[in-house]
């Protein structure tokens, strides 16, 4: 059975993943922005430490080696976006612990955080990490045509309060 360890941010553990990110992550996350090495994409995540709602480092249980990191930074009154990175020691079981660890952590920390809209976008090539979104309750909006530095496309996907939170009379019976 996998065993993970979710941690804090850690300056070495997030320089760690960022440097020995996978592929795919690094395809993803450089089509979005003007950083096109592991080092700034650490700088970025490093420079909106203050801005994280949420944030964690995974690694295996039986290991200091981190393969993961996550978490939720505002973007403005209200709105987060989701963040993600792994290295090639991430696997489908520790995969389905973090969705786990994201459907039990992020309402507390959107009801606590005043958020009321998280969003993930993923290159819409990468189907696996789709799934992976829908598995941690995030809902498709549809795909964002053009936005990626070569004109990628992206798919967007959310996490809104309205759908996470029960509304007011959801808990009144009918007499």
């Amino acid at each position: 059975m996998t065993r993970v360890v979710f941690e804090p941010w850690s300056d070495f553990d997030v320089l760690h993943v960022c440097l020995n990110m996978r592929a795919c992550d690094a395809e993803e996350i450089f089509a979005l922005s003007y950083e096109d090495d592991p080092w700034g994409y650490y700088r970025l995540l490093a420079a909106q430490r203050p801005l994280f709602e949420w944030f964690e480092v995974v690694r295996p249980a039986d290991d200091i080696t981190p393969v993961a990191i996550f978490g939720v930074s505002q973007t403005g009154p209200g709105q987060a976006v989701a963040h993600l990175a792994a290295t090639d020691g991430f696997t489908l079981p520790m995969a389905l612990l973090i969705a786990k660890r994201v459907r039990e952590t992020l309402k507390p920390v959107m009801l606590e955080a005043g958020l009321h809209r998280i969003e993930a976008l993923s290159l819409s090539s990468h189907r696996w990490a789709h799934r992976f979104l829908r598995q941690c309750g995030a809902v498709s909006e549809g795909t964002r045509a053009g936005i990626g530095r070569a004109g990628e496309d992206y798919e967007c996907f959310v996490w809104l309060k309205s759908t996470i939170q029960p509304k007011e009379n959801d808990n009144v019976r009918n007499a």
